[in-house]
C-alpha cells in the first residue's frame, strides 16, 4: 500500500515550480517505509511513498522502471491474482527481478496495455508512463477502493492519492470553488466522483482509465461497471452456496501478505463472517479490533466481543473518550484532505489507529451491504413506493398532497416525481427544502448528474437498480472513509467482499434470495454463511458509529457556534444564520436529531479554514488555540 503523485507537462521546457518534496511529504503517512522520485525526460514527474507489505525487500521500490527505462510505474494498492498473472507473463518470456505484485502490474501493462486493467483482481490506483511516446495512463480499481485525484490545466495534468496534494501544487493557486461540487457535498456529505471541490479538479471514477499525452490530448474509458440490471442466473441453495464459496476464496486471496493480517470486527454480519473465514483458513494467530462508544444507541462492542470469543481470535477494544473529541476533529480534517461529512470516520480513525500498533494490514467487511441488499428498510421502502409510483404525479398529489403535514417517515417520498429521486432523498443529510432555507443560493444538482437518478415501476427493476446505486454511490463514500482513516495511520485495509469474483457472483444472484421484504431482512446469503461457522446472532447493526448527536450538544457545541453560526458564508455561499441557528437549537435541546446534517457543515467550515491557510501547521495551530481558550 502506498501513495502516488505526479505531473505531466504539456511543454517540456515549462517547469511547474512544484515543490515535490513537500507534495510527497503530504502523503508520508500512506507510505512511511520508503520513498521514490522519477523525473528524467523533462515532461513527467512521478513521486511515490511505500508501505511495505508484499516483497519487503528493495525489489518493491518505486517508481519502477522496465524496458531499458522506457516504462515507469507508480502503483498504490494490491493485486491479489498477481501470482497467476506472473505465470502467464513468464510463459510469454517476461523475466522478473522481484516477487512484488507491482512488478507484475508493470509488465502486464507493457504486455497487454489498457486491456491489462480488466485482468487485475485487486484494489489500486496507478500511473503508468511511456517516456518514448510521452503518454501517461491513470487508472483506478473496479470498486474505487483506492483514490486518485487529478487537476487539469493548459500547462499539464497533476495527479495524487490525496486531494490536498493537488492544492499544494502551484497550478491550483487560481482555482475557484466548484458550485456543482459544493452543492453535492451539502446534500450528500461527500463529493462523488468525478467531481471535486475546486474547478478543474476531479476524482477518477472507479473502474475507469484516463490516458494523457504531452501534447495535451486525452481520452477516457471504462474497464468495469456493475450492471444496473442483470437477469439473475443463481437462485435458492445454488446461490447461497456460490456466494459462500466465492467469499472463502476471496478471503484466502486477501490473506496473501508478507506481514501479519488482522481484521476490523463489528457486531453485525459482514466483518464477523470475514473473521470467521479467516479463522477457518489460516492457522496463524488473528487479532481483531473494535471501537466502543459507551452509548447504547451506537455501541456494539459487546456483540463484537461475543463473536470474537466464539470464533477464537484475540480481540482488542478501545472506547471513545469525551476528552478525545476535539483532538479527533483536527485529525479527521487532516486525514481527509477534502470536505467529508460522514461522522462514522471518527471511530474508523480510532479503529485504524488501534490496529496499526501491531499490524500493517487488516481485512474489513465493507461492501456486503451494497452487494447483498444490506439496507433492507431503504430497499423495501422503494419497492413499496414503486407500486404507488405507478400513479401519475398529479394523482399522487391529489391523493396525498392534502395530507402532506401528516405524512411521516418514508411516506413523504410519495410526493416526489420519481422513485430515483425518492432514493436520492433518502441519502441527503437535510431535506431539500430545509437546505434551501439554510443556503438561499444553494447550487442545483449538476446537469446530467445521475446520483440515484432513475425511474422505474417494476419490483425486480427497483431491486436491481437500487442495489446498483448503493454500489456506485453510497459505497464510494464508505470506501473514502476507510481509505482516509486507515492510511492516515499507515494501515492497509483489504475488502474481500469487493473481490472481483464475489462481485461477479453477487451480480448473478436473485434479489429475492438476499432480501425478505416483509420482515425487512437483507444479506441472507451472508447470514447463512455465517451461521455455518458461529452460533451467536447479533441483535442490532450499528457499525463503527459515533455519538455525534451527543457531541454536538456538548463538547462540539461551542466549536459549531464559532465556525458555523458566526459565519455569514461557507466558501462564498451565503448562510441564512436565522435558519441554521433554529436548526441547531432544535438539535441542542433534543427536539430533533440533525447530527447528520450539522456535522457536514462544521467539517466544511474547518476544511475551508485549512484550505485558505494552505498549511497543515496553521490549521493545527488554529485548533490548538481554540482548545486552549475553551
Amino acid at each position: 500500500m502506498c501513495g502516488i503523485a505526479g505531473e505531466l507537462r504539456f511543454s517540456a521546457k515549462q517547469a511547474s515550480g512544484a515543490d515535490w518534496a513537500k507534495i510527497s511529504s503530504i502523503m508520508s503517512r500512506r507510505g512511511p517505509d520508503d520513498s521514490g522520485f522519477w523525473s528524467e525526460d523533462g515532461s513527467c514527474t512521478l513521486a511515490f511513498r511505500r508501505l511495505s507489505i508484499i516483497d519487503l525487500s528493495s525489489g518493491g521500490h518505486q517508481p519502477m522502471t522496465a524496458g531499458k527505462g522506457r516504462y515507469v510505474l507508480v502503483f498504490n494498492g494490491e493485486v491479489y491474482n498477481f501470482v497467476e498473472l506472473r505465470e502467464q507473463l513468464q510463459q510469454r518470456g517476461v523475466a522478473f527481478r522481484s516477487t512484488s505484485d507491482s512488478e507484475v502490474v508493470l509488465h502486464a501493462l507493457m504486455e497487454w496495455g489498457i486491456a491489462a486493467l480488466a485482468k487485475f483482481n485487486g484494489m489500486f490506483a496507478l500511473a503508468f508512463y511511456d517516456s518514448t511516446e510521452k503518454k501517461l495512463l491513470l487508472a483506478r480499481d473496479h470498486a474505487g477502493m483506492k483514490p486518485l485525484y487529478y487537476l487539469t490545466s493548459d500547462r499539464g495534468v497533476v495527479f495524487g492519492s490525496q486531494y490536498d496534494q493537488l492544492l499544494a501544487h502551484p497550478w491550483s493557486n487560481d482555482l475557484e470553488v466548484s458550485s456543482e461540487a459544493l452543492g453535492l457535498y451539502l446534500r450528500l456529505a461527500y463529493i462523488p466522483a468525478p467531481f471535486a471541490m475546486m474547478e478543474n479538479t476531479h476524482m477518477l471514477e472507479p473502474g475507469t482509465w484516463m490516458e494523457i499525452t504531452a501534447n495535451g490530448q486525452s481520452q477516457q474509458g471504462r474497464f468495469f461497471m456493475l450492471s444496473e440490471y442483470a437477469e439473475p442466473s443463481l437462485r435458492g441453495e445454488e446461490a447461497l452456496e456460490a456466494v459462500d464459496e466465492a467469499i472463502t476464496r476471496a478471503v484466502r486471496r486477501h490473506l496473501i501478505s508478507d506481514v501479519p493480517v488482522g481484521a476490523f470486527l463489528s457486531g453485525g454480519i459482514d466483518s464477523p463472517l470475514v473473521v470467521a473465514k479467516m479463522r477457518s483458513i489460516s492457522a496463524n494467530p488473528i487479532q481483531t479490533f473494535t471501537i466502543g462508544t459507551g452509548e447504547k444507541q451506537t455501541d456494539e462492542s459487546l456483540d463484537a466481543q461475543a463473536y470474537a470469543r466464539e470464533i477464537g481470535v484475540e480481540h482488542k477494544i478501545e472506547y471513545v473518550r469525551t476528552d478525545q473529541v476535539l483532538d479527533l476533529v483536527a485529525e479527521v480534517v487532516d486525514a481527509c484532505g477534502e470536505p467529508f461529512g460522514d461522522y462514522s470516520i471518527f471511530p474508523t480513525l480510532l479503529a485504524a489507529r488501534l490496529a496499526s500498533r501491531d499490524h500493517k494490514v487488516v481485512l474489513s467487511g465493507d461492501g456486503g451491504d451494497e452487494l447483498f441488499w444490506g439496507y433492507p428498510s431503504r430497499f423495501t421502502t422503494l419497492m413499496r413506493l414503486a407500486v404507488d409510483f405507478r400513479m401519475p404525479l398529479w394523482l399522487r398529489r391529489v391523493r396525498w398532497g392534502a395530507k402532506r403535514a401528516f405524512l411521516r417517515g418514508n411516506d413523504r417520498y410519495l410526493l416526489m416525481d420519481s422513485v430515483g429521486n425518492a432514493h436520492r432523498a433518502m441519502h441527503t443529510r437535510f431535506p431539500e427544502a430545509l437546505l434551501e432555507e439554510i443556503f438561499p443560493s444553494l447550487p442545483v444538482w449538476p446537469p446530467g448528474c445521475n446520483v440515484y437518478a432513475y425511474d422505474g415501476r417494476e419490483i425486480d427493476q427497483i431491486g436491481q437498480v437500487s442495489r446498483w446505486n448503493e454500489f456506485a454511490y453510497h459505497l464510494t463514500m464508505v470506501l473514502m472513509k476507510v481509505d482516509r482513516a486507515s492510511m492516515y495511520n499507515s494501515l492497509e485495509v483489504r475488502v474481500p467482499f469487493l473481490d472481483r469474483e464475489v462481485i461477479d457472483v453477487a451480480s448473478k444472484v436473485d434479489w429475492k434470495d438476499c432480501l425478505q421484504v416483509g420482515p425487512q431482512i437483507g444479506k441472507i446469503p451472508l447470514r447463512r454463511a455465517l451461521a455455518k461457522l458461529v452460533t451467536y446472532q447479533t441483535h442490532a447493526k450499528r457499525g463503527f458509529e459515533a455519538p455525534m448527536a451527543t457531541w454536538l450538544r456538548t463538547s462540539m457545541k461551542d466549536m459549531f457556534e464559532e465556525y458555523v453560526l458566526n459565519q455569514t458564508d461557507l466558501l462564498g455561499l451565503e448562510i441564512n444564520q436565522e435558519a441554521v441557528r433554529r436548526v441547531f437549537d432544535q438539535h441542542v435541546h433534543g427536539k430533533r436529531n440533525y447530527a447528520k446534517g450539522l456535522w457536514p457543515l462544521l467539517s466544511l467550515a474547518l476544511w475551508t479554514r485549512k484550505y485558505r491557510a494552505r498549511s497543515p501547521v496553521s490549521h493545527n495551530n488554529m485548533l490548538t488555540r481554540w482548545n486552549a481558550s475553551n
